[in-house]
C-alpha cells in the first residue's frame, strides 16, 4: 500500500466520523441594541432572539436568510435603514412575538433604503410604515392587540399577495397618510361588531383584486381612491362604505352577502352586488351608478336616505318587470316617505351588464405551523448580550376608529458584557473531545498500516 493509499483512508475516515462535528448546530443568538454595520442573520446562527429593541441605522441592512426565525418577544425592530427578508415559498422568515403584544417592526420616516419583506409568517407580529418604500409581499399575518395588522402613517408602501387574518375589532390595513398600493390580498377579520378590513382615511391609492371578508366593513374610505375588481363578501354592515369625499371609483368588484353592498356616494360601475341584504344605501346626486348588476338583495336593491334626487339608469335589476324593480326601490313617497329623492331607473339593462359572477364566499388559507424556536435567554452559545427583562405584557386595547401607537423613543442601549475567554459551553467541549478521538483513531490506523506495508516489504526480499 503506497502513500496515495494512506491518504484515501485516512480522509474516508476523517470523514465518516468528522463530518458530523463540523455540521452547523444551531443555537439561539441574542441581539439587540444597535445594529453596527450590514449584518447578515443566517439559519446556522439561529434561532435570533431580542433582549431589547434592535435598531437599524440609515445606511446599515439587515438581511435575513430563508429559514430565519425572528423572536421579537416584545421588543421591536425599528428601521432606519435597510431591512431585506427574502424567504421563498418552501422555506419561509418566521417572526415570533413570544406571546408579547408589544411586539413589532417600525419602517421609520427616515427609512429610503431598499426594505423588502417577501414568505414572511407573522404570528402576532404587527408591521407600522412611519415612512420609506417598504415592499410586504407573499407574507402570513395573524392578529394582535394593535388596532391594525398593518398600519401606514406614511411614506409609500406596496402591499401585495398577502394574507391578513386579523383578531378581536381590528382593522386589517389602517391607512393615515401616504400613498399605498393593496393588491391582490387576502383579509379576513373576527366578524366583530368594530373592524375594517382596509380603514382608508389618507390615500389615494388603488384597492385591487383583494379578498375581504368576515369584518364590520370590508373598505372605508374617506379619501378619493379605485377600488377595483375586489370580491367584498360576508361583512356584518358595509361591503363599501364611503363617507364624506367625492372622487371614489367603485368598479368591477363583487360585493356579495354583506348587510348592504355599497353606502353613500361614488362612481359605481360594472359591479355585481347581489345577495345582500340592501344593495345600495345612501346615495345622492353626487354618485354615478350604471352598467350594474343589482339582482337577488333580499329586502330592497337601493335605499335612499337624502332629499337628493338620484339617476340610476343603464343597470341590470335582474328582470325586465318594471313594477318589480319599482318594489325593490326605497325612494320618495308622498304617504310614507316625503323627505327623500326620488330614484330614477329608466332605463334599464334588459340582460346582465359586464361584471363580475356572484361569490358565495372566500377561501383563506391556514397559517403555516408555528416553528418550535421560542427560546428564553439563558447563559450559553452565541450570547452577544446580556439579556434584559422582557417588557410587561399589556391587555388589549379598547377599540377605537384611530390606531394608538406604541412609544418609539427608547434609544439603543450598547452592550457592556464580552463573552468570556474561558466560557465553553457543554456542547464545546463534547465536540473537541470527540474530535480529539476522531483524530487518534486515524493516526493509529495509520501507524498500523504503516508497519503493516514495512513488513510486507520486508518479506518481498
Amino acid at each position: 500500500m503506497n502513500k496515495f493509499a494512506y491518504l484515501a483512508v485516512t480522509l474516508l475516515l476523517v470523514s465518516a466520523i468528522g463530518l458530523p462535528l463540523f455540521s452547523e448546530v444551531s443555537a439561539t443568538t441574542y441581539v439587540g441594541g444597535s445594529l453596527n454595520g450590514n449584518t447578515n442573520w443566517t439559519v446556522s446562527n439561529g434561532p435570533y432572539s431580542l433582549t431589547e429593541n434592535l435598531i437599524i441605522y440609515s445606511g446599515e441592512t439587515l438581511s435575513i436568510q430563508p429559514g430565519v426565525v425572528v423572536n421579537l418577544r416584545g421588543y421591536q425592530i425599528q428601521v432606519y435603514g435597510g431591512l431585506n427578508a427574502q424567504g421563498t415559498n418552501n422555506n419561509k422568515i418566521y417572526f415570533l412575538s413570544d406571546g408579547f403584544s408589544n411586539s413589532q417592526i417600525v419602517f421609520k420616516s427616515s427609512s429610503y433604503q431598499s426594505c423588502t419583506i417577501d414568505y414572511g409568517v407573522f404570528y402576532s407580529v404587527p408591521i407600522t410604515i412611519e415612512g420609506g418604500s417598504p415592499r410586504l409581499s407573499n407574507s402570513y399575518f395573524t392578529g394582535t392587540s394593535f388596532n391594525a395588522v398593518i398600519t401606514i402613517t406614511s411614506g409609500v408602501a406596496t402591499i401585495i399577495d398577502n394574507v391578513i387574518s386579523t383578531s378581536n375589532a381590528q382593522h386589517g390595513i389602517h391607512i393615515t397618510t401616504g400613498y399605498v398600493t393593496i393588491s391582490g390580498n387576502t383579509i379576513s377579520g373576527a366578524r366583530a361588531q368594530q373592524g375594517f378590513g382596509i380603514y382608508n382615511t389618507g390615500s389615494t391609492a388603488p384597492i385591487t383584486a383583494n379578498k375581504i371578508t368576515n369584518f364590520y366593513s370590508g373598505i372605508y374610505t374617506n379619501k378619493p381612491c379605485v377600488i377595483e375588481q375586489n370580491i367584498i363578501t360576508n361583512n356584518i354592515n358595509d361591503g363599501i362604505v364611503t363617507e364624506g369625499t367625492s372622487g371614489v371609483i367603485i368598479k368591477n368588484n363583487a360585493i356579495n352577502y354583506n348587510k348592504c353592498g355599497i353606502s353613500r356616494d361614488a362612481d359605481i360601475q360594472n359591479n355585481t352586488i347581489a345577495r345582500n341584504t340592501y344593495g345600495l344605501w345612501g346615495q345622492t346626486d353626487n354618485s354615478i351608478i350604471r352598467y350594474n348588476n343589482i339582482v337577488d338583495n333580499t329586502l330592497e336593491s337601493i335605499h335612499l336616505t337624502e332629499s337628493a334626487d338620484v339617476t340610476i339608469t343603464n343597470n341590470w335589476w335582474g328582470t325586465t318587470d318594471e313594477s318589480t324593480i319599482r318594489n325593490t326601490i326605497s325612494d320618495y313617497d308622498a304617504a310614507l316617505r316625503p323627505n327623500l329623492g326620488i330614484a330614477t331607473f329608466k332605463p334599464f339593462l334588459s340582460s346582465p351588464a359586464y361584471a363580475p359572477a356572484v361569490q358565495p364566499s372566500v377561501v383563506v388559507p391556514t397559517p403555516p405551523p408555528t416553528p418550535s424556536a421560542t427560546v428564553t435567554p439563558s447563559p450559553g452559545s452565541n450570547t452577544t448580550y446580556t439579556p434584559t427583562p422582557r417588557p410587561t405584557d399589556y391587555p388589549n386595547p379598547t377599540y377605537s376608529p384611530y390606531p394608538t401607537y406604541p412609544d418609539y423613543s427608547i434609544l439603543p442601549i450598547e452592550p457592556t458584557d464580552e463573552p468570556g475567554l474561558f466560557n465553553f459551553s457543554l456542547t464545546d467541549i463534547t465536540t473537541a473531545v470527540v474530535i480529539v478521538i476522531a483524530v487518534s483513531v486515524a493516526i493509529t490506523i495509520i501507524v498500523i498500516l504503516s508497519r503493516m506495508q514495512s513488513n510486507m516489504q520486508k518479506n518481498s526480499y
